[in-house]
């Protein structure tokens, strides 16, 4: 009998929510990470109204509501011409207490890896870092950790979980397929004394950033997450720094005031980053991948914790039914992908021709239209940041802007 039933490799929020609903599920779960909380990370810190409902499906909005943390009630667009126009963030459920929120990820990931660690049959262990993966009769079975000092333990279980980010050790020793022209690239720092901040999001689209974008998001604490972020094609055309792609659009006529007595806290995070993209392959042989390990973020806004919590959800559930029925195959964990890709594999696709949108006239074009027109300004959000979801009255928008951008 092997010494779990899962093994789940990382320990940020899509390992601590797929370990926190295997283990509800009565499922023994080991969770491993190679740091210890608390532990911070390159993110925008910003959870959106997706976020937000995933939380309170796992029981944890009032958990989540108790850190610091600034409400999020509405984002403000910026064109590269200069116009404006700020719109309200809505709720997916009217229940919800928050749309959305800037929470720090350092206080957002131990929120919920101590929510898992809690659990009686959910073992936590930090400073383990994944150095082999056990394989029997070509099926992962277990792993092989070093807790520091040369100290190598081996663990085994039912079902392996990758959820060890975008540069997943899990899907390298597995030799899943990497999918290089599906990623991003983004960096983010820290400001402080940034002028003009209304206490909400705020989106701009500089031209030196197109067909990616810049955020300002104000946290608690008294500083700005300021970052950008674009596709990598169009970022290989010339392969500029990307930390000199930021400073040259916080100099921009837009921002460069706002900017003039800011002070930036540490150095600029670069990162790179896969997105979603409904061929890749996320399962295998006695193992799933969760999270960015599955490259889930969206094309447009690169947020990535929606969707991770989506997939541990979706993941918790098979892993589930694969443990009780004792059979771990590739076959018995198909159903994972299948389920996952048909929950956010539209959205996805959309976001990606979205993308198509990320022109100086087009985004100048949706911001007057949403400055004019208050009762479609929700929807022209979601196509500016890419969450709009699939339907007729888009697919005539995208037609209509792929013309006028002739």
């Amino acid at each position: 009998m092997p010494d779990f039933d899962a093994i789940i490799i990382g320990a940020g929020p899509a390992g601590s929510a797929t370990a926190l609903r295997a283990g509800r599920a009565g499922l023994r779960v080991l969770l491993l990470d190679a740091k210890t909380f608390p532990r911070d990370k390159v993110c925008s810190d910003s959870l959106s109204s997706a976020v937000m409902a995933n939380v309170r499906d796992l029981g944890l909005e009032d958990r989540l509501l108790a850190l610091d943390h600034v409400p999020v009630r509405e984002i403000s667009f910026f064109a590269p011409d200069g116009v404006t126009v700020t719109v309200p963030v809505l709720k997916l459920d009217s229940q919800m207490r928050a749309a959305g929120m800037i929470c720090r990820r350092v206080l957002f990931d131990e929120m919920l890896f101590e929510a898992a660690r809690e659990l009686e049959n959910v073992t936590a262990m930090t400073w383990c870092r994944a150095a082999d993966i056990l394989i029997k009769d070509g099926r992962a079975c277990g792993v092989t950790v070093d807790r520091g000092g040369g100290r190598l333990e081996t663990f085994t279980a039912h079902v392996l979980v990758g959820a060890d980010g975008a540069n997943s050790f899990v899907a390298r020793k597995m030799n899943m397929p990497l999918y290089p022209e599906y990623r991003i690239i983004a960096a983010q720092a820290y400001f402080r004394q940034v002028i003009g901040l209304r206490g909400h999001a705020e989106i701009h689209f500089p031209e030196e950033t197109l067909p990616g974008y810049l955020w300002l998001h104000p946290t608690r604490t008294s500083q700005t997450n300021v970052g950008l972020a674009l596709p990598l094609e169009s970022w290989k055309d010339k392969r500029p720094r990307l930390e000199k792609v930021l400073e040259q659009a916080l100099a921009s006529t837009s921002l460069r005031e706002r900017f003039a007595f800011a002070e930036q806290m540490g150095r600029t995070q670069v990162r790179l980053l896969p997105v979603g993209n409904t061929l890749r392959e996320i399962h295998g042989e006695g193992f799933l991948l969760v999270g960015d390990a599955a490259g889930l973020a969206t094309p447009c806004s690169t947020e990535g914790v929606a969707n991770a919590l989506v997939s541990a959800r979706i993941a918790a559930e098979v892993l589930t039914q694969a443990c009780r029925a004792g059979d771990a195959s590739a076959d018995s964990l198909v159903s994972y992908p299948g389920q996952l890709w048909r929950e956010i594999g539209d959205a996805l696709q959309m976001s990606r021709r979205l993308l198509t949108l990320r022109t100086p006239k087009a985004i100048g074009s949706l911001i007057r239209s949403a400055s004019r027109r208050p009762h479609n300004a929700g929807w022209i959000s979601g196509v500016l940041i890419g969450s709009a979801l699939p339907s007729e009255e888009l697919n005539d928008l995208l037609s209509y802007l792929n013309f006028f951008n002739r």
